[in-house]
């Protein structure tokens, strides 16, 4: 992927992090401010009104953000709390599914790559809930997974209405991530494992980390997967998320952060992410995006959406823009939001690519 685009930096948000540390976040001419300061993911409602969810509530706006109106998620609070990377969705029957991490149940241990003992202390499980009736209540949250979920941040529907969502597992001699995928042919009422991807490696961010899941035109899934081995790996199943092979190195050149990932309805596939730009680039200080219209055999030159510019001696740290969520609120009209930094844009798809009319 050609990483030379440029951006015009003419509009900027500057985002308070403390009572003594601010970050300005350039962003592109192209992209407008959303009206509202939550992060996604975010679904639509059968009546043009939009879902998210923070860490205890499901929140609907009939304004596009301007103002949200609370339901509880979990009828005990205490019980869960989702964490800040989740996967959210409402699938063709009407289903809202929910998969979060449960931060109330998260235990950690002393991370020693040799150490079994230690490493078998980390402890963050993976829970699905579901809303019948757009988001207003919610069931049971019923668990998929025990140990150590990393994060899991992409969930989709094929064309055969099987949900496909990303999972990671912590695993060892050495420790190391792994990721996998959990599929449902119920709307998210029961879930089957799939095999686990395995790149090696060690350490706390060693091996296959936050991976992201699209269908491609053929019917196969393709997950993109974070490493830190200075670029994306990739994967493909043939048989709708149950199992991965061609497992490679990917074409795209990028830190040790997560891609977004989304199958617009123009038929794209959109990335958004951090990437390798040259040797004076920091961590993760340019969100960046571009599309692809053969199924990420190739993309378009990447735009910078978004770029971090914190004051020499400001905590860099809390500033990198990373962890993207897209959405599609409708054709061809995107959000992009960030767990990282406080990235809160919206865009057109024509403004950056040519679209049929």
């Amino acid at each position: 992927m050609n990483s030379k685009a440029t951006i015009v930096m003419l509009a900027i948000l500057t985002v308070l992090a403390s009572a003594n540390v601010s970050a300005a976040i350039e962003i592109h001419p192209k992209c407008k401010p959303l009206l509202h300061k939550r992060m996604g993911p975010f679904v639509n409602l059968n009546d043009g009104r939009v879902l998210a969810v923070t860490a205890s509530e499901a929140l609907i706006s009939k304004d596009e953000g301007k103002s949200w109106d609370s339901r509880p998620l979990f009828a005990d609070p205490k019980k869960f709390q989702t964490r800040g990377e989740r996967a959210l969705l409402r699938t063709r029957n009407g289903v809202i599914v929910l998969a979060f991490l449960n931060e109330s149940e998260r235990s950690a241990g002393k991370w020693d790559t040799n150490d079994r003992d230690a490493l078998s202390k980390f402890y963050l499980p993976t829970y699905v809930t579901r809303s019948f009736d757009e988001g207003k209540t919610w069931e049971t949250p019923r668990r998929i997974q025990s140990g150590w979920c990393g994060a899991m941040r992409s969930l989709i529907q094929l064309g055969s209405g099987r949900l496909v969502l990303t999972g990671q597992q912590l695993v060892f001699d050495p420790g190391r991530h792994v990721v996998l995928s959990h599929v449902s042919d119920d709307d998210g009422k029961s879930w089957k494992r799939s095999n686990m991807i395995d790149l090696g490696g060690a350490g706390s961010h060693g091996g296959a980390m936050e991976a992201a899941v699209a269908e491609l035109s053929d019917g196969r899934v393709y997950m993109l997967i974070r490493t830190p081995k200075g670029w994306f790996w990739e994967a493909f199943s043939s048989d709708e998320g149950l199992t991965w092979s061609v497992i490679r190195q990917s074409k795209i050149r990028a830190p040790s952060a997560p891609p977004g990932l989304l199958t617009l309805q123009s038929g794209r596939l959109l990335l958004v992410c951090n990437l390798h730009r040259d040797k004076t680039c920091g961590y993760r200080d340019e969100l960046s995006m571009a599309f692809s219209k053969d199924d990420g055999q190739t993309w378009t030159d990447p735009v910078v959406l978004a770029r971090n510019r914190t004051p020499k001696g400001g905590d860099q740290y809390r500033h990198m823009l990373a962890y993207p969520y897209v959405f599609e609120r409708r054709p061809g009209e995107l959000w992009v939001t960030t767990f990282q930094g406080m990235v809160r844009i919206s865009l057109r798809e024509a403004d950056f690519v040519k679209t049929k009319k």
